[in-house]
Parts: structure tokens; sequence; C-alpha cells
């Protein structure tokens, strides 16, 4: 063999050699990179759980009273050791009913999946039978018009069947009620006392009357007296008792005031409403509504801001509320966990001045219900 091919085939095995060097050093070096990154990943994994489980026991070991909220919140806390609830009752009993048609009873099954089940009882009044949503079927017409007659049948049923109920809450299938909030408000009022209580509205009745909307809840007395005594005055113009049609907030607001129903004023110590006619988009966001709610400003008894300060800490309403924002809200209060504990108090929105948001310039989009009443 000549010296070329000698020099040849060393270059040729070097080169071999290398190759497989470098597959080896490869090959381990990323089973090696692999097992420490495996290490660090369970390492850190069990960092994270055992401080998730410190801050938990921590959490639940404190006083409740002593837990870092929001100072303006008043507070009661049901939490005792180890996360375990107190002995506690609810309180009031509570029955929340809608009054829904075929065409709505879609739209009330997510009442009944969301804020429904935590009524103590619920019941959707319709015209049809409805196995998914257990109707009870009413002997009236059918239509929006007709919804005075529902009301009216509605309330005797509830009177009829259901005496042992505290309170009673009519809603809507595009209301959204925080029951929570609503048994606070309730509790510690006697069902016994002739009032009602919502979205306080001042036309056409001297006392004012509850917008249908966002929903009111009627003390039994009022349930009482609106069967036994409303529906059996012969005078029409102190309660429309003989009609079918017409606008059954107005109309029921007319028939309390004649029998000594008082529309009781559900203003927190603030001053700040608890029940709403309209959606968070429309009450938390700092642009004026007077262009796009203007007939509400005629209507509403108590005055109110807009923006982040206009409503109660309890609020307990909302209406025009589709499915898509009723599972938004059901998730947003009931689903996700703010750590308060970790929130700087310079950057808390809720505590700190709000700047007034650019002034929207179309409020077409805006746009609400003319009428009051639906």
């Amino acid at each position: 063999m000549t010296r070329r091919g000698v020099i040849c085939m060393r270059t040729v095995a070097t080169f071999g050699m290398g190759f497989c060097l470098g597959i080896f050093l490869n090959v381990f070096l990323t089973v090696a990179i692999q097992n420490v990154k495996q290490k660090l990943d369970t390492g850190n994994e069990m960092y994270i759980q055992e401080n998730i489980e410190l801050n938990n026991e921590s959490l639940y070991l404190q006083d409740p009273e002593q837990l870092i909220v929001p100072p303006y919140f008043e507070q009661v806390s049901n939490i005792g050791a180890l996360g375990q609830a107190k002995e506690f009752s609810t309180g009031a009993k509570i029955l929340c009913y809608l009054l829904v048609g075929p065409t709505t009873h879609k739209n009330a099954v997510h009442v009944r999946d969301t804020w429904g089940q935590r009524c103590d009882k619920i019941l959707f009044f319709s015209t049809k039978k409805d196995p998914v949503l257990e109707t009870v079927v009413l002997n009236v017409p059918e239509g929006y018009g007709f919804l005075w007659a529902k009301t009216k049948a509605a309330i005797q049923h509830l009177y009829k069947h259901y005496p042992d109920y505290d309170w009673f809450i009519k809603a809507d299938d595009d209301t959204y009620v925080i029951v929570e909030n609503l048994r606070f408000f309730l509790n510690p009022l006697d069902p016994k006392e002739p009032v009602y209580y919502g979205v306080r509205f001042k036309q056409f009745v001297k006392q004012g009357y509850m917008s249908g909307g966002g929903g009111y809840a009627l003390s039994r007395e009022a349930v009482k007296r609106f069967v036994t005594q409303a529906l059996l005055l012969k005078d029409q113009k102190l309660c429309p008792n003989k009609e079918k049609r017409g606008a059954e907030d107005l109309q029921l607001g007319h028939c309390m005031q004649a029998v000594g129903v008082e529309a009781g004023d559900s203003r927190d110590t603030l001053g700040l409403p608890r029940f709403f006619s309209h959606s968070p988009m429309s009450l938390y966001y700092k642009v004026a509504m007077i262009n796009r709610l203007h007939w509400y400003w005629k209507y509403v008894w108590y005055k109110h801001d807009v923006g982040p300060d206009c409503c109660s800490p309890h609020v307990i309403s909302f209406h025009d509320i589709d499915p898509r924002m009723m599972w938004t809200l059901e998730t947003l209060l009931y689903r996700i966990r703010i750590h308060h504990d970790l929130q700087p108090p310079a950057h808390n929105t809720s505590t700190s001045t709000v700047q007034t948001p650019v002034q929207a310039t179309s409020l077409k989009s805006f746009e609400l219900k003319k009428n009051p009443s639906e």
C-alpha cells in the first residue's frame, strides 16, 4: 500500500472515531440534561405543593376576621378552623320564581343551572309543560301582553302551595341574582311585615313600585295580602285585578299600595342600591347614561352614580343578562379566587382613585330598551 493510501485510511478512521464519539457524547449529554431537568421539575413541583399546602393551612388557621380584604366590605364569614364551615343557618327560606313562556324556556335553563340552584326552591311558571324545567302550567293566555294575568295566577299558586316560605323572589329569564347577598339583606327582616323590595321606580304609584326586570322580593305577608285582599278589591283604580293585560310590575305596585304593602328601601348603609334593572355593562363603566338611559333617571327612585362606585358591594341583582353574560358572572363570582393578600394596595382599582375613561364616541351600540317595564 502506498503512503498516500495509508494517510487516506487513517483520515477515514479518525473521522469515523470522531463521528461515533460525537454521537455518544450527544446521547450522554441529552440523557444527563433530561435527568437534571426532571429532578428540577420534580423539586419545583414539590416546593410549589408544599407552599400551597402551607399557604392554605395558614389561611384556614387564621382568624377569618383578620383576613386581608378590601376595608369597605362588611364581612360575614362562615369559615372556621381548617376550612370547615361553622354551624349556621341560611336563615330565611327563599323561593325564587320565574314567569317564562315557551319561547324563553331555553334561556331559563341557564338560570336553573347557575344562580337558581342557590335558592331554597325555584319554580318556572309557564303556559306549556316542559319536563326539563318542570314548569308549573298556568291556565292563562300566553304572550308578553298577558304577563299581568300570569303574575296573578303565579302568586295565587305560591300562596296556596308554599305557605312555609318567608320570601318569594320574582325574576326574569335574563335576571342574575346573587342569592347569598339576597339572604344577607333579607335575614334580619321579618317576613310577617307587609313589604316588598327591588328596583324602586317613582312614576304612576304614589309610594313607588318595583321594576320587574331587576327582580323583586315579596314577603310572606305581602303575598298573603295580595291574594286575600288585593284580588278581591272592586275598585279597579286601586287594583286592576280584573285586567289580564298590562305591565305586571306597575299593576302589582298599584295593588300592593292599595292593601298597605310597603315599597321598601333596599339600599345599604352607604345609600347604595342593591337591585338593578340593567346589566353590569351599563353600570360599572363611568360614562354618562343619560343619553341611552334617559327614561331610567326619570323613573328610578334613588339616584346613584355610574362607574366602580355605582353600586353596593352587596349588590343583589342585574337585568338584561344573556346566557353568555350569565355564565361569565357565574364564573367570575364563584369559580375564580382572588388572592387579596398578594394585592399591592397602590394597584387596587377597588380602593384607589379611578380615572374617568374617555367618553364613548358612539352610543348607538349601548342603547337599551326604552320601556322600563321590559
